[in-house]
């Protein structure tokens, strides 16, 4: 075992990448309170927060904050589409995406799906954007592939990674060349379910447009219900994220979160950043290890779909016991 192992390698197999948190993701445990987040935005290219001096640390060691979204985003276009992409073609222009399945992009991730939650969702990787969506919602894709790469880069820089590593760390993301994902959502109040089971993003970063209640974060072993802001998105960091900056002065939490049961309908899109994965190439999950460097845990899609089956299929109690 070589010294780079010396610290614990994390555990990233399904049925076990939540067992030191297994009773958080227990969905009948009810919300207690509302989260107060930090509020941050990108000038020159870099993250700024608005609080105090310890907004930065409070914001990494919660997962999540709020982020001014760049005038220059149309994110009525993604409002628009994440409304009707479910409709069917009946509903133009934009319900005709609800035909388009996973068989289609021969990928199981792609597509449209319907889950046992009550989200149904479209979901695309950044190789089809330019084909598939409309030029408004590429567009929109790539300026969030670009706002997404400011903020990882201020964060690893923050954490104290060094920057001839930040490439490699993330599959690319420091240069807008990692694996990107655009969904959109709806939430079905007819469906007899929870909105989406409790679960970290396995991601950097993901960057939430909502403009309706519903989303839920577990922070301080409490729940909390996150009150949206249309002027700003609600960004939460994800396991490779966690993974990476766990050693370093300044760690980097992935935020559990949920989707409260939907009694009305409810639509919100979102980008996922992660280390490039794409067919033929996957750049890996990494740990940075002060005055050691960068050792490799896992690939990236692994990571993906191990915890794809955790969200969806639920978790399994370390003990053996039903939920």
């Amino acid at each position: 075992m070589s010294a780079a192992r010396s610290a614990d390698v994390p555990e990233i197999r399904r049925g076990r990448i939540y067992q030191d948190v297994y009773r958080k993701r227990v969905d009948t445990q009810l919300v207690t309170s509302t989260a107060a987040l930090e509020r941050a935005r990108v000038e020159g290219g870099s993250l700024v927060f608005e609080g105090d001096d310890q907004s930065w640390k409070r914001a990494l060691s919660d997962g999540l904050f709020l982020l001014a979204v760049p005038p220059e985003l149309d994110v009525q276009a993604g409002d628009a589409f994440s409304a009707q992409f479910y409709q069917g073609a009946s509903a133009p222009p934009y319900g005709r995406y609800r035909d388009l399945t996973s068989e289609h992009f021969g990928d199981a991730l792609l597509g449209f799906h319907q889950r046992t939650n009550q989200i149904e969702q479209f979901l695309l990787e950044r190789r089809f954007w330019e084909r598939y969506y409309p030029r408004e919602i590429a567009a929109l894709g790539e300026g969030l592939t670009r706002l997404s790469r400011q903020v990882v880069r201020s964060v690893l820089g923050y954490a104290g990674i060094p920057e001839k590593d930040w490439e490699k760390a993330t599959g690319g993301c420091t240069e807008a060349a990692g694996s990107y994902h655009l969904t959109f959502n709806h939430y079905r109040p007819a469906h007899d379910a929870t909105g989406l089971n409790s679960h970290k993003d396995d991601g950097f970063i993901t960057l939430l447009r909502a403009t309706a209640p519903g989303l839920e974060v577990s922070r301080a072993d409490r729940w909390e219900a996150v009150v949206p802001d249309p002027g700003y998105f609600i960004i939460n960091f994800g396991l490779s994220m966690e993974i990476l900056t766990a050693h370093c002065a300044v760690p980097v939490a992935a935020i559990m979160h949920r989707v409260t049961r939907q009694t009305t309908d409810r639509s919100t899109f979102g980008h996922f950043s992660s280390s490039n994965c794409a067919p033929g190439s996957d750049e890996g999950i990494y740990r940075y290890l002060p005055g050691i460097g960068l050792d490799r845990v896992c690939g990236s899609r692994e990571l993906i779909d191990e915890n794809d089956s955790e969200i969806y299929e639920g978790t399994v109690d370390p003990e053996g016991r039903t939920p």
